[in-house]
């Protein structure tokens, strides 16, 4: 017998075991033991892949799309206001402002044109404040006028005067000689907010910590004793 498959290969072998030698039911009770001895498999979820799958996907495309979305905008006017400010500043601090240049009174007139505000006097630079460039801005639906200043360490300042009417709250107010400005803050800048007449006055940096707020305070002064901002119409 040994003669009969000295030449086969291992695989040929087995199938000629499987095919020639005879097979015997195993007893009851051996089938029975053996059954028992097998650990019970956990039922097969047919969904749970796609869901799983599914709701990876939903969590990828989340990541990616919320941080692009728009941020909701807020149902006050007065916070309105100070966002679309910071968004302004925040331009010209990437971007540079689009009209660079002096406030020379030239120009005063073509200003008053274009942004609905009249200035009786400006701030033209001192000091610690260099004037960098004036320009009609339109935020939140409305005209107005942005001035620009570079303070001595490269912080750019910016003063935005717009014919509008703020509430202003009193928890946010900050007594600054004669004058409580409101302080505000929004998305890492400091902005003060006060009003003159008709017009809503904002002064916008990114001095926001507390060592700076003395400076952040004369800046304040410095523009609002040299600026007189008034409706053109």
């Amino acid at each position: 017998m040994t003669g009969r498959y000295d030449d086969l290969s291992d695989e040929e072998l087995g199938r000629r075991l499987v095919s020639e030698l005879p097979r015997h039911a195993a007893p009851p009770h051996l089938a029975r033991a053996i059954r028992a001895a097998i650990p019970a498999r956990a039922p097969r979820l047919p969904w749970l892949a796609p869901t799983v799958a599914a709701l990876a996907t939903a969590l990828v495309l989340a990541l990616f799309f919320v941080p692009v979305l728009p941020r909701i905008v807020p149902a006050d006017p007065t916070e309105r206001l100070v966002r679309a400010v910071v968004s302004e500043h925040t331009r010209v601090v990437m971007w540079g402002a689009r009209r660079a240049g002096e406030v020379a009174p030239a120009s005063l007139p073509e200003l008053t044109r274009e942004t609905g505000v009249a200035l009786a006097r400006t701030l033209a630079g001192d000091d610690q404040l260099t004037l960098v460039g004036a320009e009609p801005i339109y935020v939140d639906r409305r005209r107005g006028i942005a001035i620009h200043y570079r303070d001595a360490d490269g912080h750019l300042v910016s003063y935005i005067a717009v014919p509008a009417t703020v509430t202003i709250n009193d928890r946010d107010r900050v007594q600054i000689d004669r004058w409580r400005p409101a302080l505000l803050r929004d998305s890492g800048f400091a902005t003060w907010l006060w009003r003159q007449g008709e017009v809503a006055c904002l002064i916008v940096s990114d001095r926001v910590s507390e060592s700076e707020m003395d400076t952040f305070k004369d800046y304040f002064k410095r523009l609002r004793v040299a600026t007189e901002p008034l409706p053109a119409y």
